[in-house]
């Protein structure tokens, strides 16, 4: 059987919607048709406009703001690293926990939970309601990369639990279109996993490839269950099929490290890239819509106490 044609596109096929912001990160839209990304480097989200006007600085996060998703309850919710990842402007002491913003309200950021995580990355909402998210152990490779950790929190229950503890730089998460399918990069093996999960595990699925792709960070799925994937050191975002097969390539740059995706625009055929050479935020036309984000899924309470602790 002949391989199948790559696509192959270019930095010059898409466009810049912001610059100059810091190490982007984390870019969300909202059911409201609003994008926002992080700046782990200036410890602050920044409100990016599709129709090219300038990046705005909408709320001070302090430390270092990773991945953002979309809350079932309309907030956005933050992977917050503590700034240790990399220096941070920001003057606003935060350990390493997950956060919460109202973009549609004044008020400014608050910590929603700090139990015992060493510097959150990424996060995502699962169909069950819950907060996924990805909880590396340093950002070494080879050898010297240390398991991290997946971490499953029910709002609804304030009850944070390991499902995962041997991955290794765990970064990007997203659940596909069945609601039991979860990927994950593994950003020190150079892969990305999907994982059969439940409200208590998570195990490897055999019945799918292992996407080899080199150094994933920030991963998102489209309706047709095809995902895209951030390769940092790479410099080039990658798509692949719902069967593991590579059919495209966005080749950002060598040196430029895209750190993450997501879809935006009223029909989500827009992929967002989140570039940390330059501060940039790109976006392509895509023929396949992203999937919804957050899942449906019962909605969390309104509000739930700070600073808690892990349960378990």
């Amino acid at each position: 059987m002949a391989a199948p044609t790559i696509i192959r596109r270019t930095v010059h096929d898409g466009l810049t919607l912001g610059k100059n912001i810091g190490f982007t990160e984390g870019p969300v839209w909202t059911t409201d048709g609003r994008l926002f990304v992080t700046s782990v480097s200036r410890g602050a989200l920044y409100e990016i406009f599709l129709d090219g006007r300038p990046a705005v600085a909408v709320a001070e996060t302090g430390g270092g703001p990773n991945g953002m998703t979309l809350g079932c309850d309309g907030r956005l919710w933050i992977t917050q690293n503590g700034g240790g990842a990399m220096p941070t402007r920001s003057q606003v002491p935060v350990s390493p926990s997950i956060q919460v913003w109202d973009h549609r309200a004044a008020a400014a950021p608050s910590t929603i939970f700090n139990g015992r995580v060493h510097a959150p990355s990424d996060c995502t909402f699962g169909p069950d309601g819950a907060l996924w998210f990805t909880d590396p152990n340093g950002h070494d490779f080879g050898s010297a990369a240390l398991p991290g950790r997946v971490w499953r929190y029910d709002p609804a229950a304030d009850h944070a639990s390991v499902v995962l503890d041997d991955v290794f730089f765990p970064n990007g998460i997203a659940f596909g279109p069945d609601p039991e399918h979860l990927y994950v990069a593994e950003t020190a093996r150079n892969r990305v996993r999907r994982y059969v999960v439940t409200a208590h595990s998570a195990t490897v699925d055999h019945d799918f490839p292992q996407i080899t792709v080199s150094t994933p960070d920030g991963i998102t799925i489209d309706a047709q269950g095809g995902l895209w994937v951030a390769g940092s050191k790479s410099g080039k975002v990658t798509y692949f099929d719902s069967t593991g097969q590579m059919c495209e390539q966005l080749a950002i740059g060598v040196g430029t490290m895209p750190t993450s995706v997501c879809f935006a625009g009223d029909a989500l055929d827009r992929l967002i890239v989140t570039v940390a050479k330059g501060g940039r935020v790109l976006a392509f036309p895509v023929e396949t819509s992203g999937l919804p984000t957050p899942p449906a899924s019962p909605a969390p309470p309104d509000s739930s106490p700070a600073h808690r602790e892990e349960l378990q």
